[in-house]
């Protein structure tokens, strides 16, 4: 509730500030006095409320906003969005770092209760940008199919979910990924001989990136690394986020404009991390191997809109990488979000988990 009316406030200056600077100067301007009085009122509109459903317990009825599949949806997408701003009194919509398992949370402690039938085969799916672990679940058309359930008929593999704060740093949540892993390897039932990860667009970069630190840490893991497969993965970048850093910017160097800057400047530190990506450094070799798949809109990948428009979020020069030692798969006719349930990329999934 509060979160809203901070919003509100924060709408409020901004039409403000864009009202004082194309504002005609000659002009008496008594737009601040009455902008403050809107925004004094929505900030103690805002208390008020906190102060009534405390007061009389009306907000005990209310679900938690993990309560409900949409919840879990607007708050995966609000951490996408601002989830390296929840901090202080939002702390509690902040996700932190952690395993999931048939929707509920996952301690590294009770891997062996909750798996009495443990395979040596683990594999870790990594969401994307403002996305959950339930994103990887299919759904009722023919098309789509549930990676996690479908690897473990198929293959006997143990399947593990995260779900993390997308909108922090790349690197940060890499870090993090390298702990868990760390703690999952040690707190396996059985000896781990294969471990995959599979990350879908920003988490491609996550994985890539615990395994930097992994590396570089000397972590057990390291050595039972088999593959790290990534679906649709701007290794090189996103143009999106270049256009909205492009647009971000022009809007700044004009007067009229510069308040509208502000919101390009408030998306998250993981949304700017998708400007350049995760580029390889040519003097390093990757632990285990890696597998790239890239998708198009466009059914032939080939084709110039295909290569420049690729699954409209990435391109496909960007997310096979030609720097980098893989195997590459591009799908013709698959968007962006499809990657992660499409049954033809699972086909594939299964093929190079199978070697």
């Amino acid at each position: 509730m509060r979160l809203l009316f901070d919003a509100a406030s924060g709408v409020v200056g901004l039409v403000s500030r864009t009202h004082r600077a194309i504002a005609p100067p000659a002009l008496p301007d008594f737009s601040g006095f009455v902008y403050g009085c809107v925004n004094a009122g929505v900030t103690i509109a805002g208390a008020v409320a906190d102060l009534a459903l405390t007061a009389t317990g009306i907000g005990q009825h209310y679900r938690p906003l993990q309560a409900t599949m949409t919840g879990r949806r607007v708050g995966a997408a609000l951490n996408g969005a601002i989830g390296d701003s929840l901090t202080g009194r939002y702390a509690a919509l902040a996700t932190p770092m952690r395993l999931r398992h048939k929707g509920i949370d996952l301690p590294t402690t009770a891997l062996a209760e909750r798996w009495p039938d443990p395979s040596r085969h683990v594999i870790v799916m990594i969401h994307g940008l403002a996305e959950n672990e339930e994103w990887w679940q299919g759904g009722d058309a023919d098309d789509r199919t549930d990676f996690g359930r479908c690897l473990t008929e198929d293959l006997g593999a143990s399947v593990l979910y995260v779900r993390y704060n997308s909108g922090r740093q790349v690197t940060d949540n890499g870090r993090e990924l390298a702990e868990l892993l760390a703690d999952v390897f040690d707190h396996w039932p059985v000896p781990v001989e294969r471990l995959s990860l599979v990350g879908h667009s920003m988490g491609g970069l996550v994985a890539r990136s615990a395994v930097r630190h992994a590396d570089a840490g000397d972590s057990a893991w390291v050595a039972a690394l088999g593959e790290v497969i990534c679906l649709g993965t701007p290794h090189r970048g996103s143009p999106v986020e270049r256009t909205a850093e492009f647009v971000g910017r022009t809007l700044g160097s004009f007067h009229q404009s510069a308040p509208l800057a502000t919101l390009f400047t408030l998306r998250s530190a993981g949304i700017k991390d998708l400007r350049h990506g995760l580029l390889h450094d040519p003097g390093t070799t990757s632990p285990g191997r890696q597998l790239f798949v890239a998708a198009t809109l466009a059914r032939d990948p080939g084709s110039w809109p295909g290569r420049v428009f690729g699954d409209l979020l990435v391109t496909p020069a960007s997310a096979t990488d030609p720097a980098q030692q893989a195997d590459r798969h591009t799908f013709g006719g698959i968007g962006h979000a499809a990657l992660l349930r499409h049954s033809r990329v699972y086909a594939e999934l299964r093929r190079w988990l199978s070697d």
